[in-house]
């Protein structure tokens, strides 16, 4: 992979945002799918940045992985696999010239679901049936699509009024098996190569580092002020 200097510096970056969002500043991912597509194409910076989200849900399993919430977890993961399905469709379909601005429509529309929200003070019920199936689809074709379905769960996951170390075990878990399930459809689009894998290897100890800020920063704010991060971070 050809980058340039600000290419690199991006995509150091964008290691250690992976590893500070598994692991405790949530909704930080966001930031992460504009600023990796300034350095490469729309469609192969969402192949590059899956195996470092792997690597970082490891990473956040392992730390957080007795917090999860399974209920909550189990209701989303079919209609989540749908929406990836749905995803990798659209994928296959669209060129990368139209991929760009799809991908910017497509984290303004998570960005105004969640201002739509909060400006006409709507509670979510998260346990209700079509709220869980919009939730799971929406998580699936945003993530599939542009790796950014962290802004959904993060609404979601806000309504539950979860502890921080639930809402993040959960968030954790529901990637890790999320982020496995679409391997094998980002290998089937091409978007996953040698090259692409060579460069997510060298950044993998600034993931690592960014996970160990992400548990400082997490462990050290409270309730509060951990749900106002994440909200502002999701809209």
């Amino acid at each position: 992979m050809h980058l340039s200097v600000l290419g690199i510096v991006i995509v150091c970056v964008s290691g250690l945002i992976v590893g500070a969002a598994k692991t405790g500043i949530q909704g930080l991912g966001i930031v992460l799918v504009p600023l990796v597509a300034m350095a490469m194409p729309g469609k192969a910076s969402t192949g590059f940045v899956l195996p470092l989200l792997v690597a970082g849900d490891v990473i956040a399993v392992l730390v957080w992985g007795r917090k999860v919430v399974w209920p909550s977890l189990l209701r989303l993961l079919p209609w989540t696999v749908l929406g990836i399905g749905a995803g990798y469709f659209a994928m296959a379909a669209v060129s990368d010239t139209l991929f760009r601005p799809l991908l910017g429509g497509l984290i303004l529309g998570l960005i105004a679901l969640d201002l739509a929200r909060r400006l006409a003070g709507l509670g979510i019920r998260s346990d209700h049936g079509l709220v869980v199936a919009l939730v799971g689809v929406l998580a699936g074709v945003s993530t599939m699509m542009a790796n950014a379905g962290g802004a959904v769960m993060t609404i979601y996951l806000l309504s539950m009024a979860l502890p921080k170390e639930e809402y993040v075990g959960t968030t954790a878990m529901f990637f890790f098996i999320i982020n496995l399930v679409k391997l094998p459809f980002s290998l089937a689009l091409g978007l996953i190569t040698a090259a692409s894998l060579r460069l997510d290897l060298m950044l993998l100890p600034l993931v690592g580092l960014g996970a160990w800020l992400g548990l400082r920063v997490v462990k050290k704010l409270p309730q509060r002020a951990f749900n106002i991060v994440a909200q502002v971070l999701a809209g």
